[in-house]
């Protein structure tokens, strides 16, 4: 990064006072006659002393400088201590015409100014306008090293003659914060609404303080002629400073304007005025055949309610969208009125063949969907199985050419790290065949074969195949490699006796699992290895993997979590690829004849029996390619019933291993399983917590649902009110009490939701805690049963919930881990759909569940400390108390089967007052500051799928090194 020091040349010493150390960069050119000067270099005090300010005298004239940049090189060269502040300084200076004497002084902790440098200077008659232009585009080139920065409207910078907005962000890398923004056209200045928080950016730059509050709107009137655009700056020194200039074409009618419909077209050809303002960023052309479709924009209702969601709607079929993205140029545009500055909007939709009609619609809170847009769309007649974009997660295809492309650069590098691996154990793929087809059985081989990693021995075991033409090619291949063994079985012993054959031929550490007809990547085993060098404890590898269609392309990648036990025992996430220790397997007794269809599942399962958990490890990467054949169970699921049958027995089986036979295993979406712990044995009390104030009416059809709904009996309801004053609300209050249903704890404070629930824990008799928000409605009956089922389970410490929206819409199914800064719900908008991998419907380990239904043991919230009503008053004090609950080794659990509806805040409003946006922007600071690492990297969700976007899509990068870039950019 640009320092804004000139380092052309070695550092200039030059005469000073006794009492200082002072350098000046050399600067090339100074006998020439410029208007402007710009000085750099270094000053400290011999003594240690801190210098706090710098300026130079040209005449009468005094100019400031900064005092804020590290020299470190300096500091040694002069034998400094580099634990001294910044000394490295820049001040800018503007020389008269003639001879003048420039002098530079410096000022410590007692104000008084010390001379430490002077020189002759001259200066020009008149400044010229390439004196002028080369001093703006230094400053512009200084400003591009210092500032990040980023436009998000107008897109494509396609600008609308006239009235126009434009948003976007802008940081300070070196975190001094900005007080300000303007836009610059032509001799016009237009002032820009700056200070929004954007949490994405605290997650991006968690050292800059300053990135709570960087977004910027601007509304501006571009000229009918071409002209030049300049944003600026404003610091705490008072100078604006550009930090971008662009030269702009403006379009007659906006962006595509014939294209590109917005409000007032729509209502100009409706025969009712519509109430909704709104515009779309994208698509830009509407008139392109299309499949999948993203659109996105914004929507605001100019009277009546504000629009609290959108859909769209082609037919019978629904499209959910996700509304309330920031918009801080509409807010600008619109003069700050109510719902504009969270009035962005996108939505993905798949367009039918022909000309289906598609149907925007938005909703307020309690209204119904009401139509503001509709056009005829063109759809492609034929589409293939498996194009670009037809993946669940996104362009799967433009992914792999951009981050999954092994380039020779790449082989180069990395065969070079092999040979710097201190371990390079040997790897047994083991390679059961059955009636195989040649060109897939040949691609299975080749793809051992091409294998990086060279210490490999490829374990090939004919499972006495009936087509004449497997074995005669066996024997080819045995000819040409060494590193293959093999073996013909006299009759058919199927997968698990074959694999066993195969585990009696491998002589390497570890085993890779290899089926006849699907293909390694080249790089799959060279990641094993990489991993056994970090960590040679490792017992069970897995990795990423995805299927080849009947035309050979990868599709349908599938990006697991880490290590998620609970997840495990209702899907077999390991699966491919998977290496395990060849002593563990083999201490284990091998594959089991029986579980044809589920043996490496069953295998896994009596695997994590005998290693802890830190010996098992997930590669985020795609290492293994799965066939979809016709009979296979990557086409159809319902290819091998058998399989589903064997893999319930061995959960089950894994369960009286443990000890746990009252543990029982029922089916679940035909091929997935739900493992249902018992209940404890007396039914311990259950203290549920209730922050409350006024809305009478949603804490009555809480409770109501609560008792009239709920099978598990014996629990306490502890109602905590923050200051209700509705007649109604304390009437209500008073008949649970005199009724005896609740108890009602009066806290006439501030709102703080941790507080509120530490308060109620102090006085609750339970040995477990639910806490709910009054906005919850019970669906199934037993839920409570089903969270204290786990929440007694001396592993879990906190147990959530799956939350619906009222219109039966998934509203919580999890938290993700740095998603909008620090974290949002998993599975947000899934109806029942199958979602990713059908993870919504299953009961798995995530970091953090919500607090508006959690359950957990007493005990444990109170060795925790509770909730932190210090720093997080409001938001995320769930997210942090389930972190701090891992940090004593147990985990955190989300179950599908236990079912509540949701109205989401309804007590408490949305963030919409300027106190309201600084407290939760410190919040986010807060989080950040203590969680920042474990926000960047949550372990129950792939690095490759994204975070600045819609969960569970490809990250466009993944956040993932490349092992032997690293070695070799530290060679």
């Amino acid at each position: 990064m640009d320092r804004l020091v000139n380092t052309d040349t070695q550092p200039q010493k030059t005469a000073a006072s006794s009492d200082f150390r002072f350098w000046l960069d050399k600067r090339g050119g100074w006998t020439k006659r410029v208007r402007r000067i710009r000085l750099s270099g270094a000053c400290a005090s011999k003594t240690g002393e801190p210098i706090t300010n710098i300026r130079a005298h040209i005449r009468d004239r005094v100019f400031n400088g900064s005092l804020n940049i590290p020299r470190p090189d300096l500091l040694e060269a002069s034998g400094l201590s580099v634990a001294i502040a910044p000394v490295g300084f820049t001040i800018d200076a503007r020389v008269p015409f003639g001879k003048s004497d420039l002098i530079i002084e410096v000022a410590g902790a007692n104000d008084c100014w010390a001379r430490v440098f002077s020189h002759k200077i001259r200066g020009p008659l008149i400044a010229g306008a390439a004196d002028r232009r080369h001093w703006r585009d230094v400053q512009l080139n200084e400003a591009k090293g210092r500032y990040v920065w980023a436009v998000d409207v107008p897109h494509k910078w396609e600008v609308p003659v006239g009235p126009a907005h434009l948003s976007g962000w802008c940081v300070d890398t070196i975190g001094r914060p900005i007080e300000g923004v303007r836009a610059r056209v032509g001799k016009r200045i237009f002032p820009a609404t700056f200070g929004v928080p954007r949490a994405d950016l605290v997650q991006r730059y968690p050292l800059l303080r300053a990135t709570a509050r960087a977004v910027f709107g601007i509304a501006l009137r571009v000229p009918r002629r071409p002209c030049r655009l300049s944003l600026e700056l404003k610091q705490d020194d008072g100078r604006w400073r550009e930090f971008l200039r662009r030269q702009i074409i403006p379009t007659a009618l906006g962006p595509t304007r014939r294209e590109q419909p917005c409000g007032i077209d729509f209502q100009a050809g409706a025969q009712k005025r519509s109430r909704f303002e709104f515009w779309f960023d994208r698509p830009a052309d509407w008139s392109k055949r299309r499949r999948y479709l993203h659109i996105s924009g914004w929507c605001f209702a100019g009277e009546g309610a504000e629009v609290k969601a959108i859909r769209a709607r082609i037919g019978r079929q629904t499209f959910a969208g996700s509304y309330g993205v920031v918009r801080p140029d509409v807010a600008a545009r619109l003069h700050g009125l109510p719902g504009a500055f969270g009035s962005g909007f996108f939505v993905d939709i798949t367009v039918l063949g022909g000309t289906p009609k598609l149907v925007l619609e938005a909703k307020s809170e309690k209204g119904k969907w009401e139509e503001f847009y509709a056009r005829r769309l063109k759809g492609p007649l034929f589409a293939p199985r498996y194009d670009d974009v037809q993946e669940q997660v996104g362009n799967y295809s433009s992914w792999i050419r951009a981050y999954d492309a092994i380039y020779r650069s790449d082989r180069r590098q990395i065969r070079a790290h092999i040979k710097r691996l201190k371990l390079r154990p040997l790897i047994s793929v083991l390679l059961p065949v059955f009636n195989t087809k040649v060109e897939w059985l040949e691609r299975a081989i080749e793809s051992v074969r091409n294998q990086l990693y060279p210490n490999w021995e490829l374990c090939i075991v004919d499972d006495g195949s009936t087509a004449a033409h497997i074995w005669p090619f066996i024997a080819g291949v045995l000819r040409n490699d060494a590193r293959i063994k093999a073996q013909r079985l006299t009759s058919t012993m199927h997968i698990a006796g074959a694999s066993n054959a195969a585990l009696e031929l491998a002589g390497g550490d570890f085993i890779a699992l290899l089926d006849h007809d699907d293909e390694l990547a080249s790089t799959a085993l060279y990641f094993a290895a990489v991993e056994l060098n970090r960590d040679p404890e490792l017992k069970l590898i897995y990795s990423d993997e995805d299927k080849l269609d009947p035309h050979g392309r990868r599709c349908d990648p599938h990006f697991k979590t880490d290590w998620n036990p609970d997840l495990f025992f209702g899907q077999n996430f390991i699966s491919h690829l998977s290496i395990i220790s060849t002593k563990l397997v083999r201490q284990i007794g091998g594959f089991r004849v029986g579980y044809e269809g589920a043996q490496d599942y069953d295998l896994a399962l009596r695997c994590i029996e005998r290693i802890p958990s830190t010996e098992i490890h997930h590669i985020p990467r795609v290492l293994y390619h799965w066939r979809c054949s016709s009979d296979s169970t990557a086409s159809f699921v319902d290819n091998k019933p058998y399989a589903h049958d064997a893999a319930l027995r061995a959960v089950s089986e894994h369960f009286s291993r443990a000890g746990l036979k009252d543990v029982t295993v029922s089916p679940h979406r035909r091929i997935y399983r739900r493992v249902n712990y018992p209940q404890p044995p007396a039914q311990p009390l259950v203290s549920l917590i209730i922050p409350t104030r006024d809305q009478a009416g949603f804490l009555r059809r809480c409770l109501d649902s609560i008792f009239a709904t709920t099978s598990y009996r014996s629990f306490e309801v502890i109602v905590v009110d923050n200051g209700s004053h509705e007649p109604e609300t304390m009437d209500y209050l008073s008949d649970l009490q005199s009724a005896h249903q609740a108890r009602v704890l009066r806290v006439n404070a501030p709102f703080n939701y941790s507080q509120l629930n530490n308060l109620a824990v102090s006085e609750s008799r339970g040995d477990l805690l639910a806490l709910l928000n009054n906005d919850l409605e019970i669906i199934s009956a037993d839920w409570l049963s089903e969270m204290i089922s786990h929440a007694v389970r001396p592993e879990i410490g906190a147990v959530g919930a799956r939350l619906r929206y009222p219109d039966g819409r998934i509203q919580h199914g999890g938290v993700i881990l740095g998603m909008k800064g620090i974290g949002a719900h998993a599975h947000a908008g899934v109806l029942d759909e199958d979602g990713y991998f059908s993870r919504p419907h299953l009961v798995q380990n995530f970091s953090a569940v919500t607090a508006a239904c959690l359950v957990t043991r007493k005990e444990i919230y109170l060795q925790v400390g509770g909730l932190d009503e210090t720093h997080l008053t409001v938001a995320f004090n769930d997210v942090d108390f389930c972190l701090r609950i891992q940090q004593l080794g147990l985990r955190i659990l989300w179950t599908p089967f236990a079912e509540l509806r949701h109205y989401e805040s309804t007590s408490r409003g949305p963030e919409d007052t300027l106190v309201k946006q600084q407290r939760f922007a410190a919040e986010v600071q807060y989080m950040a500051d203590h969680w920042g690492e474990k926000l960047r990297n949550d372990p129950f969700y792939n690095p490759n799928l994204a975070l600045d976007k819609q969960l569970f899509s490809l990250a466009f990068p993944p956040r993932l090194e490349k092992p032997w870039a690293v070695v070799s950019s530290r060679t």
